[in-house]
Order: C-alpha cells, then structure tokens, then sequence
C-alpha cells in the first residue's frame, strides 16, 4: 500500500500547482528542470507528481483526442466497436444486452409477428442475463459456476456461467432492484412456459410486465453504464389499432386470458399475488393506459405523447384510469372437479350430494349449458369448459352458491327434486 505524501511534498506541490497556474508563462518542463534538474520528461513528472500528492489533474487532452473520444463513444451507441480499440469483456456482453433488447423490442412491435410473447421472452431474459455478466466482469466479481473445489466448471474447455437469475441477484443485488429481479424471474417462467406453444391470447396479459422490464432496462444501460448506451433515441411510441374504437375491448380480452391453458394462467397469477409494494413498484409491472386528446388551441401540439410517472395523476382522472386501465388483475380460474366440489358442499351441508345431482343444479343455476345443447362456458365466476380435456371445472364462488342454495332440507328438495338425506360421518 502507497504511503500517504509528506508535509513536504504537499507543500512544493502546491507551490508548483501555483506558479504553473496562474498564468505568468512558466512551463512544466521548466518547473521540472528547476526542481528536479529533469529536462527529459516534457511535462510528464509534473502531472504525475500534482496528481499523487494532490489529486488534482494538470494534464490536459488535445482537442483531437477529444473529438476521438467523442466518435468512440457514437460507434458505440451505434452498437459497433471501434476498430483498433481494445475489445473488453463486459463491454461485449453489455452490446450483446442492447441489441438482445432491441430485438425484442423489434418482435414485440411488429403487427405480423406470430409468436410475440415467446420470442421477447426468450430475448428479454439473454438480455438481462447479458448485463449481469457485463457488471460482474466490469466489477471484478465471480460470475462463472465453480465446481466444490472452487474451480470453473469448463463444458467443452468453455467456462459456464450462473444461471439468469442468479446472475442479476449477484449484480444487482441492492433493494432498488428488486422489481426487476421479480420481473425477470416471471420472464423466466414465461419464457419456459410457452416453448412449443401457440398462445396469441398471452400478448395482451403481459403487457405491464413487459412495459415495466423494458424501461428498467433502459435505466440500468444509462445509471450504471452510461449514457453513450441509451436505447431511448431509437425508441418510439407504438401506433395502436386497438382500444379507441371498441367500447368492449377489455370485454374481449377477458375472454382471450380465459382461454390460456391453466399451467400458464397459473404463473400470471402468482404475479398479481405479489405484496402491494412489489405490485405498485413500476419496476416490476407497470399499467399503461392511451387517452386520445387534442389541443384546445387547435395547433400543433409540443409532444405526441405525455408520460406521468405513477403518483403525479390528478385523482380524478386516476379514478377513471382504475375503472378502464388496459389490463386488470385476472379473476381467479374455476380449478374445482364436480367430485371435489360435491365433497365439499357435503361436508358443509352435512346433506348427500350425487354427480347427477350436481350436474342437474350446474344447468338449473346457470353454471353449465341446458341439456343439448353443445358444451360451453357460460360464466367463468362459476364454471369453464376444458376443451382440451373435456370436462368442466368449478369455482370456490359456485361451491359457496350451492351451499348457500342447498342449505334448508326444504331447499334441497325445491332444486334437486328429492329430500336430502344426511351425510354418514361414523
């Protein structure tokens, strides 16, 4: 470890800072001469000798290393390299991050594009798995998986690195990052989900997932690693032909999430079930919402869109927003089979109940299609029709209702035609 500068250096380096700063004409070179009796450094000694004992820089660029400098730093915000520059790691894992999100920025916007959510999610989660690996090597961190004797783990005689997640909980560890490692690990979930399969109706679910990790993303490029690495000026707001002419949009997209398989509706759920700060951190999933409007004055308008950050809407228009927001949190899926449903309406009724019981109370409350006619879901706060399986599923709502109507012996007879009879509980 250096020492620390004496009294004495401290004090001829600011007697030398003094004479060379204040504009009477003396030259490093011939401060150096003067008190080292060096001639041969040009300048050099002074700087490093201000620098040490003061920290104070007294070397000054050229204005043609400046403007290097400057298109250095264009080719890379361009995503190139400079030629005859010295290739370093992190800064190649963190390209690979930016062209990774703007691909699947690319995908996502693009109308034609008929597996949107499985390819961002693919590209979003090697996104950030890329920015992990670019802070840990800039930082000197461990970022390879090591074997029980402290060793990389070589495949092929190539160093494996952590897993995605455990990357960005190394990387990012601190609590402001804590919406977005939940974000990515919902995209990791996502993204093994919907390998293989065809789910458009997935598209309009994840959108604030989505909207939230994106300008996280862009946040994490500009505070950690700098400006020259923004992706906003090659950004735009998407044109939408949704949502301004259909007063039953969201009606309509209701109906597409109830169509999603159960395994994938699952994983949605689990992300509203977050705490209400992980669910009101924009970080973690943001709710977007487009409100056509045009100038009073009738002139062109400044900006073709305005952004507010969460908390700066005047509450009347927040009340309107929460009424008509683009995406609301999913109701929770009929996952009950007519079996379980009738053991537990048995046991809170104490009265038997048989499947063709259940089956005639499903069609005279509205839960089921009357009898042929062809199988349906008729309301999903009670029943929905598996077509892939073919056979219904209930809801914790249609169990409280058939209690509820099946609590009097007077009652049961009313809807099932027969008297009830008690359950044996010996």
């Amino acid at each position: 470890m250096s020492q620390p500068p004496s009294d004495a250096d401290v004090e001829l380096a600011q007697e030398l800072l003094a004479l060379w700063d204040n504009g009477n004409g003396v030259s490093k070179s011939q401060l150096e001469r003067e008190t080292w009796d060096d001639g041969s450094s040009h300048g050099r000694r002074f700087d490093r000798f201000i620098r040490g004992t003061l920290g104070v820089e007294t070397s000054r660029r050229s204005r043609q290393t400046d403007r290097i400098a400057d298109l250095e730093t264009q080719i890379v915000s361009l995503g190139a390299h400079p030629v005859g520059a010295e290739e370093v790691e992190w800064q190649v894992q963190l390209q690979h991050a930016r062209a990774s999100c703007l691909e699947a920025l690319r995908v996502w916007n693009d109308p034609t594009s008929a597996f949107r959510t499985g390819a961002f999610s693919l590209l979003f989660v090697t996104a950030w798995n890329s920015l992990g690996l670019a802070l840990l090597q800039r930082e000197g961190k461990e970022w390879r998986r090591l074997d029980s004797s402290g060793e990389p783990v070589l495949v092929d005689g190539t160093e494996q690195s952590l897993d995605t997640l455990e990357l960005i909980g190394r990387a990012f560890a601190d609590a402001e990052y804590r919406g977005i490692r939940e974000n990515l690990a919902l995209w990791v979930e996502i993204r093994n989900a919907v390998a293989h399969r065809h789910l458009p109706a997935l598209d309009y679910v994840v959108i604030p997932l989505a909207q939230a990790g994106l300008l996280k993303t862009e946040a994490v490029l500009v505070d950690v690693f700098g400006d020259e690495y923004a992706l906003g000026e090659k950004l735009s707001v998407p044109l939408q032909l949704s949502g301004f002419r259909d007063p039953d949009v969201l009606g309509s997209r209701k109906k597409l999430q109830a169509s999603l398989p159960l395994d994938v509706q699952a994983v949605l759920a689990r992300a509203y079930e977050a705490t209400a700060d992980l669910l009101a951190d924009p970080t973690y999933m943001m709710r977007v919402a487009f409100i056509p409007a045009v100038p009073a004055s009738g002139r062109s308008p400044d900006v073709v869109a305005y952004f507010v950050r969460p908390g700066e809407v005047p509450t009347e228009l927040e009340e309107t927003l929460d009424r008509y927001v683009v995406l609301t949190k999913p109701a929770a899926r009929p996952n009950f089979r007519a079996t379980q449903v009738i053991d537990e309406v048995q046991r809170r009724t104490g009265y038997k109940l048989n499947t063709n019981q259940h089956a005639l109370l499903s069609r005279t409350l509205g839960a089921r299609p009357d009898r042929g006619e062809p199988d349906g879901t008729l309301d999903i706060k009670y029943a929905e029709y598996i077509t892939s399986f073919k056979r219904y599923l209930y809801s914790q709502a249609w169990i409280d209702l058939l209690v509820d109507k099946l609590s009097t012996p007077e009652e049961f007879e009313e809807l099932t035609g027969t008297p009830p009879a008690q359950v044996d509980t010996t």
